[in-house]
């Protein structure tokens, strides 16, 4: 079996998949080899039988700190309590064919660009992440085209682009929006309030029918994105006494990151989904 690469946040830099369940990486601080091995590692542990039985009584965020590996979750309430790792952090193989979408996110702490793509059953998959520590905006573009050519394999792309309102703004990094613009990325930047945490959550909560599958959810975070399962798990989480979302990085900014995204792929037209369908449709995997 091949070796997946995957994009994370350090210390995870390089990690691969050399089977499903197991994740191994060398920490770049100390050098270490990690292996990561969840419970999908045995076959025997793939069915929902088996998960429904495993995880009666069994507190759901006891469930995601013992046995999805999200030993970050802290003592707060997650921000997003509607993702449910079991059903939603899966692999689904990568389609070069179909669309990607690109969701940035700009900051000095931890800039991000989530890739995500958008199946032919309105699924959206979060394929890949790019986390990046203390860089400024053209490193971050640098990254987000190397990583979008890995991806893709070419470099005549016509990708989505959706990202942080602010980047219409005049900022320390400069108009993000135009330097982007510049770049040749027209960056879509519908306004965003409080109502975009709700509009992500419906998204968590909505399901889809996928024949030979059955009813699946319609947000599937693959395993290559760790940061965003972990921020979405709990790591962007609420004060225990204040109730207020707490500003953890890089957790907090994977999510906005995906719920600038998501807002702005609910404010898409009916054509460009149209589009994106009719290429999903070109592969015979889907």
């Amino acid at each position: 079996m091949s070796l997946q690469p995957i994009q994370q946040a350090d210390p995870r830099a390089g990690a691969v998949q050399p089977m499903p369940g197991v994740t191994a990486w060398t920490n770049r601080r100390n050098r270490v080899r990690v292996i990561e091995v969840h419970y999908t590692a045995d076959p025997a542990k793939r069915t929902d039988e088996w998960k429904r039985q495993a995880k009666a009584g069994m507190p759901e965020r006891g469930w995601a700190r013992e046995m999805e590996i999200a030993w970050e979750i802290p003592e707060g309430e997650p921000v997003f309590p509607e993702y449910v790792a079991a059903e939603m952090r899966r692999d689904v193989p990568f389609n070069p064919q179909a669309r990607l979408l690109r969701f940035w996110d700009f900051g000095h702490v931890c800039p991000v660009t989530l890739f995500a793509q958008l199946d032919l059953y309105g699924r959206l998959i979060f394929q890949a992440e790019l986390v990046l520590t203390n860089s400024a905006l053209e490193q971050q573009i640098e990254s987000t085209m190397a990583m979008s050519y890995e991806l893709m394999g070419r470099r005549d792309l016509d990708c989505f682009d959706a990202g942080d309102p602010a980047g219409e703004k005049e900022m320390d990094l400069g108009q993000c929006r135009n330097v982007l613009m510049k770049r040749g990325i027209v960056l879509h930047c519908r306004p965003s309030n409080a109502g975009s945490y709700e509009n992500f959550r419906s998204r968590l909560l909505r399901r889809v029918q996928v024949p030979g599958e059955g009813v699946t959810p319609a947000c599937i975070v693959t395993p290559r994105c760790p940061t965003l399962h972990s921020a979405l798990a709990g790591g962007f989480h609420r004060n225990p006494k204040t109730g207020k979302a707490v500003d953890v990085h890089p957790y907090k900014d994977v999510c906005d990151a995906a719920r600038y995204g998501n807002d702005n792929l609910e404010g898409a037209t009916s054509a460009f989904f149209q589009k994106l369908r009719a290429v999903a449709r070109q592969d015979a995997a889907w």
